[in-house]
C-alpha cells in the first residue's frame, strides 16, 4: 500500500509539472508583453508616430520575444498628452485530454509631464 501511495504522488507530481511547462511559457510572455507596454508607452508619449506605426511596432517586438499579438490586439489611445496601450489576446495551449485557451489582457497608461 506504501508502494502505491509513493507511485501516485509521483505520478500526481509529474502530472503537475508537465501543465505547468505546457502554461507557464504564456504566463512569462504575458509577463513580458507587460514590461513592453510599459517601456513603449514611456518612449512613445514623446514621440509622434502615429497610432498604427506604434501597434506595428509593438507586436514586431512582441512576436520576437514569441508573444503572440498581432497589430489588430493592439489599441492605442492618445488623449491630451497622455498614451493607453491595450493589449488583448489568446493563447492555446495543447494539453492532452485538455486542450486550454489563456485569455490575456494588460494594458498601460503614459501621461507627458510636459504638459497641464
Amino acid at each position: 500500500m506504501k508502494e502505491l501511495k509513493s507511485i501516485f504522488a509521483l505520478l500526481v507530481l509529474l502530472i503537475g509539472g508537465f501543465v505547468l511547462y505546457k502554461v507557464l511559457p504564456a504566463y512569462w510572455g504575458n509577463f513580458k508583453l507587460d514590461r513592453l507596454l510599459e517601456e513603449q508607452a514611456q518612449f512613445y508619449t514623446y514621440n509622434s508616430k502615429s497610432d498604427k506605426d506604434i501597434q506595428t511596432a509593438i507586436a514586431q517586438k512582441a512576436q520576437a520575444m514569441d508573444v503572440p499579438v498581432s497589430p489588430e490586439q493592439l489599441k492605442v489611445e492618445r488623449l491630451s498628452g497622455e498614451l493607453s496601450i491595450t493589449a488583448e489576446y489568446t493563447v492555446h495551449v495543447e494539453l492532452p485530454l485538455y486542450p486550454l485557451d489563456l485569455n490575456f489582457k494588460t494594458a498601460t497608461h503614459n501621461k507627458n509631464v510636459m504638459m497641464k
